[in-house]
């Protein structure tokens, strides 16, 4: 267990390591309204991201003890979920390109291209954890960070100085991590695929329109703010704030996308128990004093990550870090809300939190600008994680052990 979570971790950290890069060398040659564009595509791509991972990424992990015994269980796993995913991802090219309507035919393309890539990457990651191929995991990750901002930078630099470059650059390093995927499960042998017997009732938690608005809601408290302040204040506002969340609130929310990954298989095995209260005020402790590290040294780090154009905006650093966080101590309370019975507490936790976050970043977005936008995020980060340790305390889910 030791080694496994060294590999998973010390893989995490590394490729966070390789998105700071990336993220530092295209802010020194993109401008702020072509960086803004990027990430008004990456939000809306991000929502299929979300709604994968919770309808199909998340059976996949809560699956994992079948799929280590028949690696063709996850292939049933899709083929039971594809229908919803394809609506969704068609009802997502459909938005995208009625609120991106001044983009280039292309450009428009490969944004749908870029969307699907982000489902696939997902699954992939979502198949290996399940499997418990630790290492795999690790390259899937590196592959996706080291390569996509390099391949953007190169793309944008040598062939065309526009939006639709830095989109090819990371469709590229997905459809990589892609194949990589692909290899490893071909190379996982496995029996053949018969008397595949799925609980009906496990199943039945990812199944419907419950997974579908939890998607939503967590794709909504993370990636409004990005629509918002570009509606509000423009695309280069939103090229700064984009760096800002790069920088302070990605690397906390893959920290914690990652934990999932590595914990989420192990916690519906009935003889381990791998979260507890001491983990979680341990872990809570660990980001806190990050929280206060950046306080101190916000203007430092900005000076060697990031353009002149950025570093106005340091201090918001901590404060974006500190709702990353939140976020992610409320999302150690909600993974054992994968249950039949507590799955839609869950999407009503998640709904309320959304509302609220729809509220207060309209408007302080557009009274208060990018500072408005991180006060948003910290306020709705501590509704959700007091009503995420609430409902889980009132349901028992807190250091319950695996079922």
């Amino acid at each position: 267990m030791k080694k496994q979570a060294l590999v998973h971790y010390g893989g995490n950290a590394f490729s966070s390591i390789g998105a700071l890069v990336g993220v530092s060398l295209l802010s020194h040659i993109v401008p702020a309204d072509i960086y803004g564009s990027v990430a008004l595509y990456i939000a809306i791509a991000t929502l299929f991201q979300h709604i994968v991972r919770e309808a199909l990424g998340n059976a996949l992990m809560r699956h994992a003890e079948d799929i280590q015994l028949n690696k063709y269980t996850a292939l049933k796993l899709i083929n039971k979920s594809w229908l919803l995913i394809f609506l969704s991802y068609f009802a997502i090219c459909i938005f995208c390109s009625l609120w991106i309507n001044t983009a280039e035919y292309t450009e428009l393309i490969l944004s749908f291209i870029l969307i699907f890539m982000l489902g696939c990457a997902v699954v992939g990651e979502s198949f290996l954890s399940a499997i418990l191929n630790r290492t795999a995991y690790a390259i899937h990750l590196n592959t996706l960070q080291w390569l996509r901002f390099p391949l953007a930078a190169l793309f944008f630099t040598f062939f065309n100085r526009s939006t639709s470059s830095i989109l090819s650059g990371f469709i590229m390093a997905f459809i990589l991590a892609a194949v990589f995927d692909f290899f490893i499960f071909v190379r996982v042998k496995k029996p053949d695929p018969t008397n595949l017997n799925l609980d009906a009732l496990d199943f039945n938690i990812f199944n419907g329109y419950a997974p579908i608005l939890i998607g939503f809601f967590v794709w909504f408290t993370t990636f409004y703010d990005r629509i918002a302040i570009e509606k509000i204040r423009g695309e280069e506002m939103l090229g700064i704030y984009f760096v800002l969340i790069q920088i302070a609130y990605m690397p906390i929310i893959v920290l914690m996308r990652s934990s999932a990954n590595f914990l989420f298989p192990l916690m519906y095995n009935k003889n381990k128990r791998v979260l507890n209260r001491k983990i979680i005020t341990l872990i809570t402790a660990a980001l806190l004093a990050g929280w206060l590290f950046l306080q101190l040294s916000h203007q430092w780090i900005f000076s060697w990550l990031v353009g002149e154009q950025y570093r106005l905006y340091s201090w918001l650093l901590p404060w974006l870090f500190l709702a990353a966080v939140l976020n992610s101590i409320a999302y150690l309370f909600q993974v054992k809300f994968y249950q039949p019975n507590a799955m839609k507490t869950l999407m009503a936790i998640k709904g309320l939190a959304a509302l609220v976050y729809f509220c207060t970043v309209t408007l302080f977005a557009w009274l208060y600008a990018i500072e408005g936008l991180v006060f948003a995020n910290v306020c709705t980060s501590i509704l959700l994680m007091i009503l995420s340790w609430y409902f889980a305390r009132k349901q028992k889910l807190i250091g319950a052990p695996g079922h």
